[in-house]
């Protein structure tokens, strides 16, 4: 990956703004695209050898080497499929730059002013401790702007009378920036209250980022670096006020939608403060609320549905369609502005702890929803759902199947994954029209994400070294 000697320190609701002074060091790779020009001499030809799906072309692509990145950590990078561009990482002196490239051709549309991270704990300093120790990627979705999110764990101190607190930093990054030495439209610091979080965890959305944690704390950092603690938002659910939920509370565009205390169903409800609620929005065939006896001779109403993930400006949850125990569940995308249902599947969609935590290479537990570049598909889990037609499918059913883990879906349906929880995994792709599973050989590597045109392969392709591989799609 390029090189580049431009310095900037992140602006941050904890250390005030800062600016810093750029020179003309020269990113790497291609012309810049919209009139922008960047520095060329990044060779990104594809050099590494895959066995990928049928539907890609392995002789036709790009590639760059993260070779600063320790092992064991995730490499940052994020995809936007309506932009069609690639965004990921890499380390200079300075700090670090976030390039975006155009997926289908390689193109570098734009590189950033080099931004530095908050510091490390020491937890995050110890490779043996697996915390997350370099930044990572989100895509913020928008109707009129897409944005890159890089965010950082770390400790970060108003100035050396003061004691370190414990931060996540975020600075955004217009989705279709170009030219070199970009700034960011604006970034700030989510400060841990108490001093420190306990089990942070940091979901992207329409508002931005959200850092949550066990402790209650819930604070958004939104594109322009507003910083906002909503750690006293209730969400009313039932007539009553609940408090957010530190695992599952995405940023929408009129607040946070969230899950209710999870009550002797099981469930509890969701939804946004002062907007729409679960209630409301129930999906055919669920119960809109669920009885439960609390103690001998006593029933109660509990509301119905409970987030298991978020993805752009969807949510997935979870139903019961009568009275729980009794009846198999179903699940829902919904839209996050409103709460209304997009396709329904019969079953359950697993859910995901989105902990800040570097989870194990092996739990695949982790791997977060996707939409298809066109927007028509979604997959979650071992479940895939069409938007267009409201219908979704449960690859994984059945008595002694493997749990199949979907990481990406194109534009035709098609999605891929790995089947099975234990090494060697069996790589798969799935039909949304049939939702059946077909086995891929077992060489295959499977896209771990889709835009238009490309696919995108983190892996480290028979080397030492991760690789961030982009292959075209055939036409």
């Amino acid at each position: 990956m390029g090189k580049t000697a431009t310095s900037v320190l992140l602006a941050g609701a904890l250390v005030g703004v800062l600016s810093g002074c750029s020179s003309s060091g020269g990113t790497t790779g291609g012309g810049g695209a919209h009139g922008g020009s960047v520095g060329t001499g990044e060779d990104v030809s594809l050099q590494s050898k895959l066995t990928a799906p049928a539907a890609f072309d392995a002789a036709k692509g790009w590639e760059v080497e993260a070779d600063w990145l320790p092992q064991g950590q995730p490499l940052p990078y994020a995809v936007s499929g309506k932009s069609g561009v690639v965004a990921y990482l890499d380390k200079t002196a300075q700090g670090y730059v976030l390039n975006v490239r155009e997926a289908a051709s390689g193109k570098l549309r734009s590189a950033s002013k080099p931004w530095q991270g908050p510091k490390l704990t020491e937890a995050q300093g110890d490779e043996q401790s697996g915390k997350l120790s370099v930044p990572q990627i989100a895509l913020i979705p928008g109707k009129d702007r897409e944005y890159f999110a890089v965010w950082a764990r770390g400790e970060a101190r108003k100035d050396k009378l003061h004691e370190y607190k414990e931060v996540v930093s975020a600075a955004f990054y217009p989705a279709d920036a170009s030219g070199e030495d970009v700034s960011p439209s604006g970034a700030g610091m989510a400060e841990a209250p108490d001093g420190e979080f306990d089990r942070p965890s940091v979901f992207a959305g329409p508002g931005g980022l959200a850092v949550t944690s066990y402790g209650g704390d819930s604070i958004v950092v939104s594109p322009d670096g507003k910083v906002v603690d909503t750690s006293d938002a209730k969400v009313t659910l039932n007539g009553e006020a609940v408090d957010p939920d530190y695992l599952m509370s995405f940023p929408g565009p009129d607040g946070v939608a969230t899950n209710g205390d999870e009550g002797g169903t099981g469930k509890g409800g969701f939804g946004v403060e002062g907007d729409w609620q679960s209630e409301k929005v129930t999906p055919p065939g669920a119960a809109r609320t669920l009885k439960y006896d609390p103690v001998i001779d006593v029933v109660k109403d509990e509301p119905n549905g409970r987030i298991v993930g978020g993805v752009g400006d969807h949510l997935i949850a979870n139903w019961a369609k009568k009275e729980v125990p009794t009846s198999d569940d179903i699940s829902a995308v919904h839209d996050l502005a409103t709460g209304a249902v997009q396709a329904t599947a019969p079953c359950d969609t697993e859910g995901t702890e989105y902990d800040a935590d570097v989870p194990s290479p092996k739990n695949l537990a982790e791997v977060q929803p996707a939409v298809s570049p066109n927007g028509r598909y979604l997959v979650k889990g071992g479940n895939i759902f069409d938007l267009k037609t409201g219908k979704g499918a449960c690859t994984d059913k059945g008595e002694e199947a493997k749990k199949i883990t979907l990481a990406s879906v194109g534009d035709d349906g098609t999605a891929y994954g790995l089947a099975g929880e234990d090494t060697p995994r069996t790589p798969v792709a799935v039909s949304a029209a049939t939702g059946a599973a077909e086995p891929l050989p077992e060489a295959t590597t499977t896209p771990n994400a889709l835009t238009k045109g490309a696919g995108v392969f983190a892996t480290y392709a028979g080397t030492d070294t991760m690789r961030l591989i982009v292959l075209a799609t055939k036409n």
